[in-house]
């Protein structure tokens, strides 16, 4: 049987971190990316507050819905019986398969 041998870690350098001084032109960069990433903060609480609103409405216009009922109901709405039929067909079709 082969042995499996972990050369990954005797391979990687061993740096001291007492060796790597860091300039203080180092330093100001960090402290400028830490406010250029500030900017790109979102406030949990208003995304939270804005989805549950959407999950609690209707994503359908029901003014919309009920006027075209109405219209079908009473016989104003236009149909166009050849399309419906062939959409009905169709759906029966995949619902087949």
């Amino acid at each position: 049987m082969d042995k499996i041998t972990n050369n990954i870690l005797n391979n990687i350098p061993k740096k001291d971190v007492k060796d790597s001084k860091s300039s203080f032109n180092d330093k100001v960069d960090i402290v400028t990316s830490d406010k250029s990433m500030s900017s790109n903060v979102v406030d949990i609480k208003d995304t939270k507050k804005l989805v549950k609103e959407m999950a609690q409405s209707a994503p359908i216009d029901v003014d919309k819905v009920a006027k075209i009922k109405e219209a079908i109901s009473s016989g104003k709405y236009p149909l166009d019986l050849d399309k419906l039929s062939d959409a009905l067909m169709q759906a029966y079709r995949e619902m087949k398969s």
